[in-house]
């Protein structure tokens, strides 16, 4: 048996990494770098191995992701609820106080009558913080910790439909923006911004992602409940780097990488981190250089060469 009987199994251990996969990086390994491998023109050939130079590329301006319109209906029946449960807090305070005043001065108010004052008092202290929690678990900091008139303000334009609610994907690599940041929007009629309100706290079920909150406003506010539009979040300034291609990517274990090509037959496995997942493959700016040969095609071929076990299993 030879050195290449285990490559077409490295095949279906390795998974090809496409332009939605992401994190912000994975840990380096604690162990020592992956040793070179070398392989002749003829093994290379055997093997489909293609090499790509890579050549410098800007920082991108934004991540690219999701959004979608959220129904405002049970936020405004939420700040409904809050709104009651105060106004009924406020008069069983005042009634409290005013029974404790008259069983204090001429014993005009009956024990009894004060403690069923104080219980209401006590009960609608409790409705309010519940709506309160109600209000920060569903919808987050960023509503919840608003100032009361800057709320107001909100609900108010939103049940006169003169804003609207956006959810938008934050992806794992990105990070998180801060409350007033602008992220644009695109539908397919045209390009709108909205204004970064918080996070949410409620993960989507299906994507796994975390999401912004972002508040639409003015005559852009026009979007039916439910429609999806493309997003882009604010990136921090980055340096220049290079883009991997998707073919030069493969995991292993729970890292991400790409062979190099350091002279005519040798080839080193080098770490993937710090990336952006863009349609073309994956910026990185630091890790590779502009100038380098990555594999293109036959990385997973290498893979099976480097370690004919399978590591990947």
């Amino acid at each position: 048996m030879t050195r290449y009987a285990r490559v077409r199994r490295s095949f279906g251990v390795l998974l090809a990494l496409g332009v939605g996969a992401g994190g912000a990086g994975y840990a380096q390994g604690g162990g020592a770098p992956p040793p070179p491998i070398t392989l002749s023109a003829a093994e290379q050939a055997r093997l489909g191995v293609q090499t790509q130079v890579l050549t410098a590329a800007p920082a991108p301006q934004g991540h690219a992701s999701t959004a979608r319109v959220l129904d405002p209906g049970p936020l405004i029946q939420l700040d409904a609820d809050l709104a009651a449960a105060s106004a009924s807090l406020a008069a069983s305070r005042a009634e409290a106080s005013r029974t404790r005043q008259l069983y204090a001065q001429d014993r005009t108010a009956s024990a009894r009558a004060l403690e069923m004052a104080e219980a209401q008092a006590q009960a609608d202290l409790q409705r309010v913080s519940g709506a309160q929690r109600r209000l920060l678990l569903e919808w987050g900091e960023g509503v919840a910790h608003l100032p009361e008139r800057r709320r107001v303000a909100l609900l108010n334009d939103l049940a006169h439909v003169r804003s609207e609610l956006v959810r938008i994907e934050l992806p794992p690599e990105a990070p998180v923006p801060p409350a007033g940041a602008v992220v644009r929007l695109r539908s397919a009629a045209a390009t709108m911004q909205a204004k970064v309100l918080g996070m949410l706290p409620v993960a989507d079920p299906r994507l796994q992602t975390r999401g912004v909150l972002a508040e639409l406003s003015g005559s852009q506010a026009q979007l039916a409940v439910g429609q999806m539009l493309s997003a882009q979040l604010p990136a921090p300034a980055s340096a220049a780097g290079v883009i991997l291609p998707r073919g030069a990517l493969l995991r292993e274990g729970s890292q991400v990488w790409a062979y190099v090509q350091t002279g005519p037959a040798t080839f080193v496995r080098r770490e993937v981190t710090g990336f952006q997942p863009l349609t073309a493959g994956w910026f990185v700016s630091g890790g590779f250089v502009p100038g380098e040969r990555v594999v293109a095609a036959g990385a997973a071929a290498l893979l099976g060469v480097e370690a004919p076990g399978g590591g990947g299993d």
